[in-house]
């Protein structure tokens, strides 16, 4: 991917709080936007359906008291029940938002009495559906004024059937102040739901800016930025997350000084051999040391090419098994002739004049299969290490556990510093001025624990203090 793309990228990007508050906030307009579309349907529906209810009801109550009047005027006066009944009052009073309408039967004329609705709607003299017929009508009429509602009941006439009674009311008026109430309801929730959200919103992503600064301060060399205050932060993920990345700082601030120090190391531990062998060379060439010296001179030169030699394959060795091209020579090693060996290798060399070795094993004959150079190795670099803190008595505990075979190695030593000892498997790391004075690289221990991964194992530093140090070499089961 090229600069220009990354660069494009990243020009196009938006802050999380900005994103996620406008994303959630376009998401609640339209969810609320559906529901107060359904709810306004909903209310309209039951609305009409109650105004429905109760205009039928005035209906009945009004048609009743028609047909009472009716029967009274009758009874008073009698007639032909057949001939049209005319000035008999259709409501005694009507109110103002009614409108009355009357079909009688004999005579099929239809009266209107009441409120009259704008541009004559509904249609006064229109004959209603079914006006014929003693059944309960209920219709909407739709006008360029609105909408009414009517319904319409039998009236009877000396327990006959006489005509239908109908009474209409508008149904505009009552939907405004609802549908007003419910846009007025939406926008508050709306309001309301994005100031919670971007408050929450704030509070969730300030510390994951404040890590966004810290990672650009890393980037610019400041490995120790500032970090979100972890006691105000609730969230576990998020708490987790800046503890990471804390100890991430940390790690990369040591590795960061290892590097520097391991600049400066490199190039005095090769210098110096470098050095002294062209220093002894160049005095035996020139004949300032003849004879017996001269040999002495070349002698000292060699072993600092050796040394140097050693050095250098350390660092390829090291490079090697970093990039898992260990290669393993599985055999049946019998470890405490292994061990014994080692020890009498190292007796008569003169950093272990001083040192009391002591091997103990729980069973002479025990066997592990695995590469027998690897775990001498290891053993000897563990010994160089006690060796080299000033030990006086070092033993080596051999043991099968249920896991496998365990090997201590334990030291009366100086042992390491608590602030050390996170650190010393690290690549280059050689811990405090008294021990950078010693030579080496640092890459005895993180050596042993990739020869002991290799192998299927593990080097560990079991315990450390100022009494001494105990490391721990773990083998697999399956390899013994």
């Amino acid at each position: 991917m090229s600069a220009e793309r990354i660069h494009r990228r990243a020009v196009s990007t938006v802050p999380l709080l900005r994103y996620w508050t406008w994303r959630y906030t376009l998401l609640l307009l339209v969810l609320l936007a559906i529901i107060g579309i359904l709810g306004v349907g909903w209310i309209r529906e039951n609305a009409i359906k109650q105004q429905f209810e109760v205009l039928e009801a005035r209906t009945e109550l009004l048609a009743a008291y028609y047909s009472k009047s009716l029967d009274e005027i009758l009874t008073e006066k009698p007639t032909d029940p057949s001939a049209p009944v005319v000035a008999i009052p259709m409501v005694p009073a009507i109110s103002r938002d009614l409108f009355v309408q009357i079909y009688e039967l004999d005579s099929g004329v239809l009266r209107s009495e009441g409120q009259k609705p704008p541009n004559d709607e509904p249609p006064q003299n229109k004959l209603p559906p079914k006006a014929n017929k003693p059944e309960r009508t209920k219709e909407i009429i739709t006008g360029n004024h609105g909408k009414w509602l009517r319904v319409g009941v039998p009236y009877y006439r000396i327990n006959q059937f006489a005509g239908k009674y109908y009474v209409g009311m508008s149904a505009n008026n009552s939907f405004e102040n609802t549908y007003l109430l419910i846009l007025t309801a939406i926008g508050l929730i709306a309001i309301s739901g994005w100031m919670v959200v971007y408050i929450l919103s704030r509070t969730l992503t300030k510390p994951l800016r404040e890590l966004a600064l810290a990672a650009g301060q890393i980037s610019n060399g400041n490995y120790k930025p500032d970090l979100p205050d972890m006691a105000q932060i609730k969230e576990e993920e998020i708490h987790t997350l800046v503890r990471s990345f804390d100890e991430m700082t940390t790690r990369l601030d040591q590795l960061e000084r290892m590097r520097t120090d391991l600049l400066a190391n490199v190039s005095h531990e090769l210098r110096t051999p470098v050095t002294s062998i062209r220093g002894m060379i160049q005095a035996v060439k020139d004949g300032v040391v003849t004879g017996t010296e001269a040999d002495e001179f070349m002698q000292l030169s060699m072993n600092e090419a050796k040394r140097l030699q050693m050095m250098v394959n350390e660092l390829l060795d090291f490079t090697a098994m970093e990039t898992d091209r260990i290669q393993i020579k599985a055999e049946k090693v019998v470890l405490i002739p292994l061990v014994s060996e080692i020890v009498a290798q190292l007796r008569i060399l003169p950093i272990f004049a001083s040192v009391k070795l002591r091997v103990d094993g729980a069973s002479p004959g025990l066997i592990w299969t695995g590469d027998r150079m690897h775990l001498k190795q290891i053993l000897i670099n563990l010994l160089n290490n006690s060796a080299a803190s000033g030990a006086g008595c070092i033993s080596i505990t051999i043991c099968q556990t249920g896991e496998g075979i365990q090997i201590d190695v334990a030291d009366d030593g100086n042992g390491i510093d608590p602030e050390e000892a996170p650190f010393i498997f690290e690549r280059y790391y050689r811990g405090d001025s008294r021990r950078k004075k010693k030579r080496g690289l640092g890459l005895g221990l993180p050596i042993c624990r990739l020869l002991a991964k290799a192998n299927g194992g593990q080097v560990e530093l079991l315990q450390t203090s100022h009494a001494g140090s105990v490391f721990r070499i773990t083998l697999n089961a399956k390899n013994s």
